[in-house]
This record gives structure tokens, sequence and C-alpha cells, in this order.
């Protein structure tokens, strides 16, 4: 397949099932290690809650959420200031944008009460390790659109975007453990399984830090680094005391929900949704 004008998306589906049974492959793998040899430092009872959080989040994006997604991109396109075709070039160009993107659009889930909605739903784990990774909100795929959008409007074809998103999600699958170390140099350049353990953490010195994708150059240019040192607490900083999958996808939405009823005019309504959470990095 030559790198001109190529379709990217030939057997994409089964690229995507492939990649999806090696992650779980991984997952399992993990879950039996420390079962037999670390079976007093992990509560695996969470690891079946990111499970059936992944089950949730698989099913939302298969009953609507990503056509939902690509049909806006689609619409949204037709006002992009050019049309760059589908090829590797233009694909690794997106990825790299993507990012700079996801650093500003992960760094306003953290500070905007509607935004941390769902993504407070990844953070609400008390442990850290690739399942982790499965703990999505069910709203995601239904959403994923608006950080898209930019990358369109440039002139990225929507299924270039989606798969420029797909492949910065399936990067971050490896940052969740605990068992890689630092890594050296790559700590300067890369989000690293350390520098992404701090983002998890509900320490006071590692709230609102390092939210790279990729890339962890965006966070040491904007002031939002934060290297690991103490020993990282896992969560949100006001829990979510259940084991239910969908009572924690639901519990942010129905107190941002309740706030905004509960505020007396549309100004203080907006101030409700759009400010920060008053425990910074979560929550309400």
């Amino acid at each position: 397949m030559n790198t001109g004008n190529i379709n990217i998306f030939d057997n994409l589906i089964n690229q995507v099932e492939i990649i999806n049974i090696v992650i779980l492959s991984l997952i399992v793998l993990e879950i039996l290690i420390d079962f037999f040899f670390y079976r007093n430092e992990r509560d695996f009872s969470e690891s079946w809650i990111d499970m059936g959080m992944g089950i949730i989040f698989e099913l939302s994006s298969r009953l609507g959420g990503l056509l939902i997604s690509f049909a806006i991109l689609s619409f949204v396109s037709q006002f992009a200031l050019i049309q760059l075709t589908n090829n590797y070039q233009n694909l690794l160009l997106a990825i790299l944008i993507y990012d700079f993107i996801y650093y500003w659009t992960h760094r306003l889930e953290h500070s905007s009460r509607l935004f941390c909605t769902w993504h407070s739903v990844h953070h609400s784990s008390p442990e850290y390790s690739l399942s982790t990774s499965l703990r999505l909100s069910w709203l995601e795929p239904f959403i994923l659109w608006y950080t898209l959008i930019p990358l369109v409007l440039i002139g990225f074809q929507p299924t270039l975007v989606m798969l420029a998103a797909e492949i910065s999600l399936l990067y971050q699958f490896f940052l969740h453990t605990k068992k890689i170390k630092k890594l050296g140099f790559l700590e300067l350049i890369f989000n690293t399984p350390s520098n992404h353990r701090v983002h998890h953490g509900s320490n006071n010195k590692y709230l609102d830090k390092n939210y790279g994708s990729i890339l962890i150059i965006w966070d040491r240019l904007f002031g939002t680094y934060q290297k690991e040192e103490e020993k990282v607490i896992y969560g949100l900083t006001k829990p979510i005391n259940s084991k239910n999958p969908l009572v924690i996808n639901i519990t942010e939405l129905s107190r941002t929900w309740k706030g905004f009823m509960q505020s007396e005019n549309l100004y203080r309504k907006a101030l409700w949704l759009f400010s920060r959470p008053r425990d910074s990095n979560f929550l309400i």
C-alpha cells in the first residue's frame, strides 16, 4: 500500500477488534500476575468494576455514540478551510495536532463542573492498573466530537480524525500501570506511566497536573507538569462510595443536574456548569 491517496481504513474494524483482544488479554494477564504474586496489594473488586464500565462504554459506542460523532464531524467538514487527503503523513500530523487539542480539552475537563461530570468517572478508582483504562463514562462516545471539530475544520477527513483519536486512546492504555517505573529521559518528552500516575493522584501536589496524552511537553510548556515524587493516592478527592458501575456513571451527572436545577437564574446556572469544582481536580 502506498502513502499517497490511500484508504487508511481498509479492514479498520478488524484491526480495532484485534487490538481490543490484545488489550483484554493484557488486562487478564496482569490480573493473574497480581492474584498469584501481589494478592495483598490490589483490590480485585475494582477490576470487575472496570470491566463493567468498559462494557457500558463499548455498548454506548456501538449503539450510536460513534455514529453520532461521525455524523457531526461529516457535517462540520463542509466548512473546512481545505480538504486534506487520507495518507500516513496527514495521520501523523493529525495525531500531533490532536495531542495539543487533547491537552486543552483534558484541562477543561478538570476545570469545569460540566465537563468533569463525565471525566470524573475515569478518576473514580482507588486502584491503578491496566483495567483502570476501561473505566470510562457511557457519555463519552456521544460527545467525542467536541474534541475533534478543530481538526475537521482545518481540513482533515472525519475518518482520519477519529483514527487519530483512537490511536491516542490506545497509547493511554499502556500508561495505566504501577509496574513500569520511571523511564529516564523519555519522561521529559512523553507521557509515561509515572507521569500519568501523577495525573490520577488525589494528593494535593498532584491535583490538576499532567494532562497530556502522548506528549508531556504541553504540560511543561504551560505550567501543569509535576513529576512523581511522593506515593500516589488514587481516586477522587470526594470518592463515590459505590461498586456499582451504573451508580459510578451517573453520580456526578446527578449532582451536576441537581445543582443546575437549584440555581436561581440563567447566570447562576451557567456559573454552576462552567465554574471550577470547589475541591479542584474533583469534585462537586
